[in-house]
């Protein structure tokens, strides 16, 4: 087999990874081909910016409405009632996060 058809770690990996991360492959000797894949990024055990940190806490705020309000029965059916109607969100709980997290965007702005 000819060392130009053995792949290269960006030929084989899929996903999110950036060309700055550091790509540790490993290669089966027998064939060059590539059997293994790790992605290890260099900003991996950094704190999160304030941005960042600030959009953690909005979304654990939004998740928790969100558990509140599909903890309630008769919310959750007034929710499920509506979530059938339209075809956008796949699932119950993503259709309550999106309306949550509209609320506080108007509650943010207004």
């Amino acid at each position: 087999m000819s060392k130009l058809k053995v792949m290269t770690h960006f030929d084989s990996v899929r996903g999110k990874y950036s060309k700055t991360d550091e790509v540790y492959t490993r290669v089966r000797q027998i064939d060059n081909q590539v059997i293994g894949v790790r992605l290890k990024h260099p900003a991996t055990n950094n704190p999160p910016s304030a941005a960042q940190a600030q959009a953690q806490i909005r979304f654990a705020e939004i998740v928790g409405l969100v558990n509140t309000a599909l903890a309630n029965a008769e919310q959750k059916a007034t929710y499920k009632a509506a979530w059938r109607k339209q075809m956008k969100y796949k699932t119950l709980r993503g259709y309550v996060f999106h309306l949550k997290n509209n609320e506080l965007n108007s509650n943010d702005n207004g």
